[in-house]
């Protein structure tokens, strides 16, 4: 039977995770061993949003791996395509990872600056050719540090969809080109963590901070998404991940030790349900055919929107990916260089991945004569 382990963050960050290592008998596991830890850095903005892995989380990692005599400790991440090339490295300092991992003795790597894998035909469900990073394959054990989230295509990405970013950062628009949900499954064919650490230490979501944790990735995040109010059985990854032998999916095969999970459940939106809430005027196409590189700044710039209480008074058509015009979408925004025909009277925000300020200016734009 699949375990996983849960505990809340009372004393400290340090503590829970002790504990944690220690219920799932990891205390020898690195010694002696050269170890990866991989978190979400995918932007460079603060883990408060909930959005990208808890420095602190990083830091008790790393400092476990040192305690535990690992023979090698390295913190790496490779971006969102989404991150222009020129911000990379700032996913790592402004997001306080590069000063935590430096103060304990330990190096940060960059993955866009090294080498790459290169794969050609490996699956019918990955693109024909893509790059992974050597660091996914140069050290003895990986420390997945996911932040559970929803995600517009996949439902949700913690610890099977993190593995994206070893992807080279010009290929990981590639996996929206065919179908994702099985891409990111077949990555997690090639890509096995040691062990995941999923991140619910802000209490963005919660009142008190905890640590989910578990070897197998499919139950990892059958039980996160289970607690952020989700049915596992209900995201793709998932299902296919477990049909593929992954890992268990369903709840009552995997014990939980630890915290009892009754207290800890949570209503996480879906980004369909936030967007027909917020802007029930607003239409987007073609988004099953677009990659992170638009739907990220996309969902930032409408976000920045809520939050300043604007919504759209007269209805907008949104065109993302390859999508074509609809005769009866009046006003429409295309965003992105992916569709082959630009239709007539219709402004378009290029660039490959777009600028989320120009996305912004366009909305603003596109909506200040009509009464925002």
């Amino acid at each position: 039977m699949s375990k996983v382990f849960i505990a809340t963050i009372q004393d400290s960050i340090e503590d829970a995770l002790a504990y944690i290592m220690q219920s799932a008998g990891m205390t020898e596991s690195v010694k002696g061993k050269s170890v990866l830890i991989k978190p979400n850095l995918f932007e460079p903005i603060s883990y408060t949003t909930g959005q990208t892995t808890n420095p602190a989380l990083v830091k008790a990692a790393v400092q476990w791996c040192q305690q535990h005599n690992a023979e090698e400790v390295i913190v790496g991440e490779g971006p969102s395509y989404f991150t222009p090339a020129g911000a990379l490295k700032e996913c790592f300092t402004k997001t306080g990872i590069a000063d935590v991992v430096e103060r304990c003795g330990a190096q940060w790597i960059l993955f866009d600056e090294h080498h790459y894998r290169t794969y050609h035909d490996t699956s019918p469900f990955l693109p024909q050719m893509f790059r992974i990073s050597e660091h996914a394959f140069l050290y003895d054990i990986i420390i997945n540090l996911p932040v559970p989230k929803t995600h517009y295509l996949t439902t949700v990405s913690i610890g099977m969809k993190n593995l994206k970013g070893f992807l080279k950062r010009e290929d990981k628009p590639l996996f929206h080109r065919v179908d994702i949900n099985k891409a990111v499954v077949e990555l997690n064919k090639i890509i096995t963590p040691f062990i995941n650490l999923v991140d619910f230490t802000t209490t963005r979501h919660h009142r008190s901070g905890f640590i989910l944790a578990g070897s197998d990735i499919v139950a990892a995040d059958s039980v996160s998404t289970a607690l952020m109010g989700l049915n596992p059985h209900e995201v793709q990854t998932l299902t296919l991940g477990s049909q593929a032998g992954l890992g268990e999916i369903h709840l009552a095969k995997i014990e939980i030790v630890g915290e009892d999970i009754k207290g800890l459940k949570m209503h996480y939106e879906l980004p369909s349900a936030w967007l027909e809430k917020q802007f029930p005027l607003l239409t987007i196409t073609g988004h099953d055919t677009a990659c992170s590189g638009c739907i990220i700044p996309l969902f930032s710039s409408l976000t920045h929107l809520a939050d300043q209480g604007k919504t759209f008074t007269r209805p907008l058509t949104i065109m993302l990916g390859t999508a074509t015009r609809s005769d009866d979408a009046p006003d429409v925004l295309m965003i992105g260089d992916c569709s082959p025909h630009k239709p007539e009277n219709c402004q378009q925000v290029q660039g490959c991945p777009p600028s989320k300020h120009e996305i912004l200016k366009a909305l603003s734009g596109h909506l200040s004569d009509k009464g925002f």
